[in-house]
């Protein structure tokens, strides 16, 4: 005990404002173990550190919840930091009182005894995450569970003046003493108090006044109420905590349901280096920008320009930063590097709230943007020189936007809703680029990704080992998803958490179990004439599925228990050919079968192209007009016990206009 007191005396500058810069050198080689402590007797153990927080606990009604039994992680700040806090807020309250709308910041005085109850209770839920963090575990620019605030908190690097590095959490919080591990988890001493605001994303980014002429756009056209829903609260299955899924053992239900957004926003200077200086400016860009809109329809309809710019720049899916695309993702049994070849482009395709598509990636294969993320990438620039600004659009690391001018020191990616986004250039959807150029390729879809409540309820990316199971399964209720319609109550649903060792693309999948009789909707691609396809790995107990698109019969009855060696699809391994596989390619693709492609891994290093039991199936070939479009799956076996398996990894939706571009190779249509 004293020898972690003294270290954190030393660490924390003592005084009732400020702290005077002194950073904490870590001994590593000297960690201190409390056998028996909880979270909860480790802080009153230190209560001359942490007496404050503890108060906030108590009154929150967290302090308890700390001495039972759990897995959480803590960040603690010190009784300096509460103080100062707490003079911060009563500055920012008194500063607004004249003002006639003042600003509530939980406090009337600097006294901790004048901090809400409420305000307490926030404070309490940001600093705690429900599962266990060491710093070791901490990487990239999130954390990757949403702490008890059900938000993300962000990580940030820096140095100190003896050019150490130093942890900073939502990039102003240093951790000044780290990974004390105790019998319910583990904490992280912090010289600041985390800033628990409850915004909405609307909010958060009018809050920020290098937003400005965007929050006016957003506000005008009405999205800013539409992103202001947070919670569902007529979901009523959390209550279901676990399930016998008939594979292995137990698994949970998804506790609660909430909605979620994120937001692709230019700053004002990108606005005004193309010469918008105001909304109207915008306005008039956005009738240029869209031809076939209606100028004179309210802005609050899809069919009003500015409504289409606007709901172009938004998703109802909370994607932070680093969760955008399947690039450099390390979970306890899952990382990204291993599962996707080293330099193939990580590409991901989101549906925005005026029902078009966008495709977020990182061109691993183009040395100018290896680690770049880019909104609409082409990868020879645009086919229309005046869509060159618009297409190739850079996202902003958090880290390095606040960096770039003293203004964007306080950006706030996270807010409580969803994400914000900062984009370089000014994002359009431009219909005749997007189908002759950017989504002219293959348009792949992980199957979890249909689905926005899995993203936005922490399920999509969850770590095997903090799904609650025994093999990281989630079940998933048939009335969970707004994009799944369900005809047959026996359907049961789950997710199964990524894993390196699958053949599974992006690691993880969808099972479906039972009678199953349930359909998707699709992605919104450009009107056009599409292949549609499945990927899966067959195996001998899965279903024998009928697929149907938009009500009509596709083909005959899959058997996804046959593998692709068996004489009816017709597999051969490539280097087992004269010709690396073209003819057999051919011949596969007649009978309505392609192989795995090139891009991904199992084990973290065979190409599952070179797996017989992995393989991709032609759906059909399709016009597909503007609007929603469905699949539907049906089993047609008759032999199922309630034990048979639909997996489904991905689908693809190719334009024939890429298939039969005799220009394009042959690496890149095996892609």
């Amino acid at each position: 005990m004293k020898a972690l007191k003294s270290k954190l005396l030393a660490a924390i500058c003592m005084g009732a404002m400020v702290l005077t810069g002194c950073r904490e050198q870590i001994d590593e080689g000297a960690r201190y173990t409390f056998t028996g402590h909880t979270v909860a007797s480790f802080l009153e153990s230190h209560d001359d550190i942490y007496s404050s927080y503890i108060e906030i606990l108590t009154r929150g009604g967290y302090f308890s919840l700390m001495k039972a039994y759990g897995e959480y992680t803590c960040f603690a700040p010190t009784n300096d930091a509460i103080t100062r806090y707490l003079f911060e807020q009563d500055s920012i309250y008194k500063s607004t009182l004249d003002t006639g709308d003042p600003i509530w910041t939980g406090v009337t005085s600097p006294e901790l005894s004048e901090l809400s109850d409420s305000m307490c209770r926030v404070i309490s839920r940001t600093h705690l995450l429900p599962d266990v963090y060491l710093t070791t575990d901490m990487e990239g620019d999130i954390i990757p569970t949403m702490n008890m605030n059900d938000r993300y908190l962000s990580l940030g690097y820096d140095v100190d003046e003896n050019n150490l590095n130093v942890l900073l959490i939502n990039g102003t919080a240093e951790i000044i003493a780290k990974d004390e591990e105790l019998e319910n988890g583990v904490v992280h001493t912090i010289a600041s108090v985390l800033n628990p605001s409850t915004n909405m994303v609307p909010t958060q980014i009018k809050e920020h006044e290098y937003f400005r002429i965007f929050s006016e756009a957003l506000e005008l056209t009405g999205y800013d109420e539409q992103m202001q829903l947070y919670k569902d609260e007529t979901y009523t299955d959390g209550d279901k905590q676990h399930l016998d899924i008939k594979l292995q053992g137990y698994c949970p239900y998804p506790a609660e349901r909430y909605y979620g957004f994120t937001a692709f926003v230019e700053p004002d200077k990108v606005f005004n280096d193309n010469g918008i200086f105001s909304l109207d400016d915008l306005i008039a860009k956005c009738a240029d920008w869209y031809p076939k809109s209606d100028p004179s329809a309210p802005y609050t309809s899809k069919e009003n320009p500015l409504n289409q710019f606007v709901g172009y720049h938004l998703l109802n899916k909370k994607v932070p930063y680093s969760r955008l695309v399947c690039y450099k993702i390390a979970l306890n049994n899952f990382d990204s590097e291993k599962n996707l070849v080293n330099f193939s482009d990580r590409n991901e395709f989101y549906e925005t709230m005026n029902n078009r598509l966008m495709k977020v990636s990182v061109p691993r294969s183009n040395p100018k943007y290896q680690t770049t993320y880019l909104i609409n990438y082409a990868r020879n620039g645009a086919n229309q020189p005046e869509m060159e600004n618009h297409v190739n659009i850079k996202i902003y690391d958090p880290i390095e936007f606040r960096a770039m001018d003293t203004l964007y020191s306080d950006f706030a990616q996270e807010a409580l809703n969803g994400s914000i986004n900062v984009i370089d250039k000014i994002l359009i959807y431009n219909e005749d680029e997007m189908a002759g150029n950017v989504l002219n390729c293959i348009i792949r879809f992980d199957a979890s990704t249909l689905c926005p409540e899995l993203t936005n309820n922490d399920i999509r990316w969850r770590s095997r080992d903090k799904a609650g199971s025994n093999a990281g399964e989630i079940y998933i209720p048939n009335n969970y998803c707004t994009n799944m319609k369900v005809y047959s109550e026996e359907t049961m649903h789950f997710y199964l958490c990524p894993y390196t060792n699958w053949h599974n693309y992006q690691g993880d999948e969808m099972m479906t179990l039972g009678a199953l009789d349930f359909a998707y909707k699709l992605p919104p691609v450009p009107a056009g004439t599409y292949e549609i396809r499945m990927g899966y790995q067959s195996e001998t107990v899965r279903h024998i599925i009928q697929f149907y698109v938009d009500g009509e019969v596709a083909g005959i009855p899959v058997d996804l228990r046959i593998a692709a060696s068996h004489p009816s699809i017709g597999w051969v391994r490539d280097s087992e050919t004269d010709d690396n596989g073209v003819a057999n390619d051919k011949e596969m693709k007649n009978r309505g079968y392609l192989k795995a492609p090139t891009t991904y891994k199992y084990n973290g290093s065979v190409i599952v192209r070179e797996e017989a039991s992995t393989i991709r199936k032609v759906i059909t070939t399709k016009y597909l007009s503007e609007g929603e479009h469905w699949i539907r799956f049906k089993s047609v076996f008759e032999g199922d016990d309630g034990k048979a398996q639909f997996m489904h990894d991905y689908f693809e939706i190719v334009p024939m206009t890429f298939l039969r571009n005799e220009e394009l190779s042959l690496e890149e249509k095996r892609k």
